[in-house]
């Protein structure tokens, strides 16, 4: 089997930390603000130099949420305008509430939940019901580039969520995006000069200190630089854990006369020492071992199952972007991205399966060495044209995704433990070489026109992707046509949109595990069909979106007869939602929204297992009547919500507040913002979610979280 060859590490700290000292002898130039204006709150950046014809949509009152999203193949596109339910959140949520990572930041949508919890190696989550991996997150709309472990907020401007599968917009995902599309827009160098350091604390005793600089340089400011830099290091609140993280990131943007042209660049690496939380097998079977088969008592939220062991994980990854004005009609623009991953250690696996209401368990640990390479090109072509009163906006784009990984790991497996009175396990040797366990090449064409008519009260998007996958080491091949078609409708003025979408999905097959008797069968791929209908209506300064929906997709079942896994299961998830963002009132803000999901195994009439009937996050942030203070706090709640997919053991709801405070101060002349954010502000331990089909994950224990940023 042919080796998958160790990452390199072409950047670092240190090098970004070069490249950003380009930028520093303009600091000797930057006017300093008078005591006066130093109290007050800077103006926002605009992340996007002016001639930039890709300028992010802006902010929404509040701040907390962009009036606009990123529809891959699509482009930049207004809310209202859009056939689809989305959301954009803005620099402002990250820092406001000391989001350190993608999973923190999504903590605000209603309609998106986790499968991994904040001590896990890796993110993945669900959207609607349905799977979307750590791996399938884009960068810029390309997959294949963003970091693959936790995702670091440091350097990002938006973080976009797509509710729905969209194959048409960006093509096919590396591994299962299913519920939706998540987004990462990296930070740009603005028109006004930038340099902030946060210094930044959590329970119990890590500290973090991040770095964000951003200067334009030249007669006509064309070029821009931006570099972020964090590190951080110390305690968390899962029981004597420590974790460590290190990152650089520098984003580079040059402004033609008619062409364009942007490079982003990231070096990431974590480590954790001394353990864990666990994912507690309730209801499951493994290796003849038995779940107890009822819930038992949450243990702490900061019990440590796995004190011992050690991890780390390495992401690189690179984006060149470039585009040209053909005429002020047309244009053309290519893309092409690279990422390396390693990790080693404790990265998955930190699994128990509970035997006994008094806690005894039996315990799975693994040592992993594990290896992802990401490539990626995308070329397309953008015009606008008319056929009498109808305008269209022609869009085709041609994309190339490579994915290699491979891993191999060593177990130690059913050794005796006790969920309330943990035992330190033994953490095996190092696995030896890694095998090349996926080789995948997934090309695409797509064609998507929206035609505007009726004066801009109808919008009418259709589109297509031709999709071929090759997984080359399994011999296999397969080409699907992605059809998609939106609707907007405006008929009482251009503050309201009915909308309506059709729109298909596509995954790569699953391959069968080792265990059953057809083990690396490979399966066609994995088809999601999503009917949508919807009300889009801002209210002055406050947005809401609600919606219907319809999700059907096939799934594999377990043939327990031949032991095998075959074709012939099916899901269905129903759903309405309630998205909203936004200022109700001058001295108000809220963020979030509700999500009420039936999810179904339309195979054996049993609901689908990890799906809570109802979810909500809703945030507010009230500006105090104290000059420069504002309060915040957010409700988490999920509904009920069944185990295992036999459906025996059901969680009940459960509801998570945390609450928080921003003060806007000065020191000498220096503008400085205070933050202050509690998670789990009431300490309650709790089962928060579903790790995977019998398996359950506790919530996060209470954590502070206080920083300083400094504006100078």
């Amino acid at each position: 089997m042919p080796k998958l060859p160790l990452p390199r590490h072409p950047l670092s700290l240190a090098c970004l930390a070069t490249l950003c000292s380009l930028s520093w002898p303009a600091l000797a130039q930057q006017n300093q603000p008078a005591p006066a204006e130093a109290a007050q709150a800077l103006p926002e950046i605009v992340v996007t130099a002016k001639k930039d014809a890709n300028t992010l949509p802006p902010a929404a009152p509040g701040g907390q949420a962009a009036t606009g999203v990123r529809l891959g193949i699509l482009g930049n596109t207004e809310l209202l305008n859009a056939p689809f339910s989305a959301s954009s959140y803005t620099q402002q949520t990250i820092k406001d509430q000391q989001a350190r990572t993608l999973a923190d930041v999504l903590q605000n949508d209603p309609s998106v939940r986790f499968t991994t919890n904040s001590g896990h190696m890796l993110e993945h989550f669900r959207i609607r019901g349905l799977d979307v991996n750590g791996p399938d997150v884009a960068f810029n709309g390309l997959y294949g580039v963003a970091p693959t472990g936790h995702v670091p907020t440091e350097f990002l401007e938006r973080v976009e969520v797509l509710r729905g599968p969209n194959a048409l917009l960006s093509g096919m995902s590396p591994s299962a995006a299913l519920g939706g599309m998540i987004n990462l827009v990296p930070k740009r160098a603005g028109v006004r000069p930038l340099t902030e350091l946060t210094t930044s604390y959590s329970s119990k005793s890590y500290g973090q200190v991040h770095l964000d600089v951003g200067r334009r340089f030249g007669d006509d400011e064309r070029l821009g630089v931006r570099f972020n830099g964090a590190y951080g290091t110390g305690d968390t609140g899962v029981a004597d854990q420590k974790k460590g993280r290190e990152l650089g990131a520098i984003a580079l943007d040059y402004q033609g006369d008619r062409w364009n042209v942007t490079l982003d660049a990231y070096s990431s690496h974590e480590t954790i020492d001394n353990g864990s939380p666990a994912m507690y097998g309730l209801a499951t079977r493994r290796g003849g071992v038995v779940g107890v088969g009822q819930l038992v008592s949450v243990p702490d939220s900061d019990t440590n199952l796995f004190r011992g062991t050690h991890g780390t994980y390495q992401d690189q990854g690179l984006a060149v972007r470039g585009e040209m004005e053909i005429n002020n009609d047309w244009s053309t623009y290519v893309s092409l991205g690279a990422s390396n991953s390693h990790g080693k250690g404790l990265m998955f696996g930190t699994r128990v399966i509970v035997t006994g209401t008094d806690g005894t368990a039996r315990g799975y640990v693994y040592n992993v060495d594990t290896i992802s390479r990401g490539r990626v090109g995308e070329v397309g072509l953008r015009g606008r044209f008319a056929t009498g009163s109808v305008t269209h906006q022609l869009n085709v784009s041609a994309t190339s995704l490579n994915i290699k990984d491979g891993s191999a790991n060593t177990a130690n497996e059913n050794w005796a433990q006790n969920i309330y009175n943990p035992v330190a396990p033994v953490l095996p040797a190092a696995p030896g070489p890694i095998p090349l366990s996926n080789d995948n090449v997934m090309s695409s064409l797509g064609v998507a026109d929206t035609l505007t008519m009726a004066d801009g009260k109808v919008l009418l998007t259709l589109g297509t992707r031709l999709q071929r996958i090759e997984q080359k080491l399994k011999k296999y091949a397969e080409s699907k046509l992605s059809p998609s078609l939106g609707v907007v409708l405006k008929p009482w003025g251009a503050e309201t949109s009915l909308y309506a979408n059709y729109m298909e999905g596509l995954s790569p097959g699953e391959t069968v595990a080792v265990g059953f008797a057809n083990a690396n069968d490979t399966f066609k791929p994995i088809q999601t069909r999503q009917a949508e209908v919807g009300l889009k209506w801002r209210q002055s300064s406050f947005t809401h979106t609600f919606s219907a929906f319809q999700i059907k997709r096939p799934t594999l079942i377990t043939n327990t007869a031949s032991n095998t896994r075959v074709e012939g299961g099916k899901q269905r998830v129903q759903g309405l939602e309630w998205i909203t963002f936004g200022k109700p009132a001058t001295t108000l803000s809220l963020l979030g929204g509700v999500t009420y999901q039936q999810a179904e195994q339309r195979n054996t009439g049993l609901d689908s297992w990890g799906v809570p009937d109802w979810t909500a996050n809703v945030g507010a942030e009230w500006t105090t009547p104290l000059s420069n203070l504002s309060l915040n706090g957010r409700l988490v709640y999920n509904g009920k919500q069944w185990v295992d997919s036999a459906n025996t053991l059901r969680l009940p709801s459960s509801t998570r507040l945390d609450v928080g405070a921003k003060y806007v101060t000065a020191l000498a002349s220096t503008p400085v913002t205070l933050n202050a954010f509690v998670e789990n502000v009431t300490g309650r331990d709790y089962w928060s979610g579903m790790f995977s089909d019998g398996y359950v994950m506790s919530g996060p224990p209470r954590t502070l979280r206080l920083a300083a940023t400094f504006s100078f």
